[in-house]
C-alpha cells in the first residue's frame, strides 16, 4: 500500500470510529427513573416512619388483689406513639412512648368484724409511663419476591424503663368499748354485763397512701401491619412486657393490645410518577436533539463519502495503470533476482546446514564461479543479543568454508558480514547467509 492509498483509508477510519463513539454515549447517556412499583425495596430503605396507638393493656401478679370488684377492673386503657428508622425492608430501629393505668377494688362483701378496726373498702390506681427503644424484624421479608408487600409481620425486642405512680384509697370501721378506764375493740362475741358502766365509741377512718415504682424492663412485641397506600400504614400490635425489679407493688408483666396507625416519609404515588414521566419525557426530547444531531452528521458524512469515492475512483484508475508498471518491473527483478542472489537456510540455534542445502549452495557456487560474491548472515530474533551475533557469525563461517571449497579465493566473497538479529526477524528468515552476486 502506498501513500496516496493510505491517505484514502485514513478519513474512512476515522469516520468509523466517530460514529461508534457517538452510539455508545447515546446508549450511556440515557437517564433511567423506575417506575413507581409500591414495594417494600421501594418504601421501606432508608425511610423515617412516625405512628400512634391505642388499645387495652393488662397487669399481672399485682400485689393488691381484687375482692368483689366489677370486672372492668382488670384492663385499662392505653395510648403512646413512636418513631422507626427502616433501614432496610428487614429491619428497622425506634424508640417509642406509651402511658396507662391499672386499678385493683377492694369491695367487701362480707366484714370480718373479729378485728379492729376493720376494712371495708379499698381501691388502688397506679399510672405508669413506658420509655423503650426496640428493634423489629419483619418476617414476611423471608418471601421477599411476594405479591402481597402491603402486607408485613414485624416481630421486636429492646430495653425500657417503666415510671409509675398511685395510691391506694381505703375505709376503715372501727368501734371499741370503754369500761373501768380500759379501751377495747368491740367485737363478735363480746360480753356486756349489766351492773357495768361501759362507754361504746364508734368511727370511720379513711387513708390515702402514695405508691410509686421504677423499674427496666425487656419488651417482646408481634405487629400485624397493613398499606392502605404509599404513606398511610394501620395495624394490630401485641406486646408483653418483663418488669425486672418489683420492688414488692409492681406487676410482674404488661400484657398490651393495641391499634396503630402509622404515617411513613416516602414521596406519594402521584409524585414519584410525575417525576417518573418527567423524565421519561425528558428522554425522549434528548433522544430526539441526539437522533437530529446524528441525521446531520450523517447526511455530511453521505456527502462527504460521495466526494471520497469520486476521488477513490480516479485514484484508482491511477493505480491500476502504477500497478501494472509495477508488476511488470517486479517480474523483471525478481528474475533478476533468482539469477545472481542465493541463501541458506539454517535450523534454529544452529551453525550447520543440512546435506539439501549444501548441494543447493554447491550448484549456485558452479553456477556463478569467477563472480564476487557478497555474504550476510543473520540470526533470529529470540535469545540475547550477544549469543545471537556469535551465531551469525559462525554461520558466516560455516559458508565462507564450503565456497572456498567450491574453489573461491577469500578475496572473492567481499564484503563478509555477520549481524546477528538486527534485522529482527523472528521465523526462518532470520536464520539465513544470503548470497548476492555483485555486479
Amino acid at each position: 500500500m502506498n501513500k496516496r492509498q493510505l491517505k484514502l483509508l485514513v478519513p474512512l477510519v476515522l469516520s468509523c470510529i466517530a460514529a461508534v463513539t457517538t452510539l455508545k454515549a447515546q446508549n450511556t447517556g440515557d437517564f433511567q427513573i423506575q417506575e413507581p412499583r409500591d414495594r417494600n425495596s421501594e418504601l421501606r430503605t432508608n425511610t423515617w416512619s412516625v405512628y400512634v396507638q391505642s388499645g387495652l393493656s393488662w397487669a399481672t401478679d399485682v400485689w393488691y388483689q381484687n375482692l368483689d370488684a366489677t370486672r372492668s377492673y382488670s384492663q385499662s386503657p392505653a395510648l403512646g406513639g413512636g418513631f422507626d428508622y427502616t433501614i432496610q425492608p428487614w429491619i428497622r430501629v425506634g424508640a417509642e412512648y406509651l402511658w396507662s393505668s391499672y386499678r385493683r377494688e377492694q369491695n367487701f362483701a362480707t366484714i370480718d368484724a373479729n378485728s379492729m378496726p376493720v376494712k371495708t373498702y379499698g381501691n388502688y390506681l397506679m399510672n405508669y409511663h413506658n420509655a423503650k427503644v426496640n428493634a423489629q424484624f419483619n418476617i414476611m421479608e423471608f418471601w421477599p419476591e411476594r405479591e402481597q408487600q402491603w402486607l408485613n409481620i414485624w416481630a421486636g425486642t429492646g430495653f425500657g424503663y417503666s415510671f409509675a405512680k398511685g395510691n391506694e384509697y381505703s375505709i376503715f370501721f372501727s368501734n371499741t368499748q370503754t369500761q373501768g378506764g380500759v379501751s377495747s375493740p368491740l367485737v363478735d362475741g363480746t360480753v356486756i354485763s349489766n351492773g357495768s358502766e361501759i362507754t361504746i365509741t364508734g368511727n370511720v377512718r379513711t387513708t390515702n397512701r402514695p405508691e410509686k415504682f421504677k423499674s427496666p424492663y425487656v419488651p417482646v412485641s408481634l405487629h400485624v401491619e397493613a398499606d392502605l397506600n404509599r404513606q398511610l400504614t394501620v395495624g394490630l400490635k401485641g406486646e408483653m412486657d418483663w418488669l425486672f425489679h418489683r420492688q414488692g407493688i409492681a406487676p410482674k408483666n404488661i400484657i398490651l393490645g393495641m391499634v396503630t396507625v402509622r404515617y411513613n416519609f416516602v414521596p406519594s404515588r402521584a409524585k414519584v410518577q410525575r417525576e417518573y414521566y418527567q423524565g421519561v419525557v425528558r428522554n425522549m426530547a434528548s433522544r430526539e436533539e441526539q437522533l437530529r444531531k446524528d441525521l446531520d452528521a450523517a447526511k455530511k458524512s453521505a456527502e462527504n463519502e460521495a466526494a471520497r469515492r469520486r476521488q477513490a475512483e480516479e485514484l484508482n484508475d491511477d493505480l491500476q495503470q502504477q500497478l501494472s508498471e509495477c508488476e511488470e518491473c517486479r517480474a523483471k527483478y525478481l528474475a533478476e533476482e533468482e539469477q545472481v542472489s542465493h541463501f541458506v537456510q539454517f535450523a534454529h540455534n544452529s551453525s550447520y546446514f543440512d546435506l539439501v542445502e549444501e548441494d543447493r549452495l554447491k550448484a549456485f557456487a558452479q553456477s556463478v564461479k569467477g563472480k564476487r560474491l557478497s555474504l550476510i548472515a543473520e540470526a533470529s530474533t529470540p535469545g540475547g543479543v550477544g549469543y545471537n551475533q556469535i551465531l551469525s557469525e559462525k554461520r558466516l563461517q560455516r559458508v565462507i568454508d564450503a565456497l572456498l571449497e567450491e574453489g573461491f579465493s577469500i578475496e572473492d566473497l567481499d564484503p563478509r558480514i555477520a549481524i546477528g538479529e538486527q534485522n529482527g526477524k523472528p521465523d526462518a528468515r532470520g536464520r539465513r547467509v544470503t548470497i548476492t552476486v555483485e555486479q
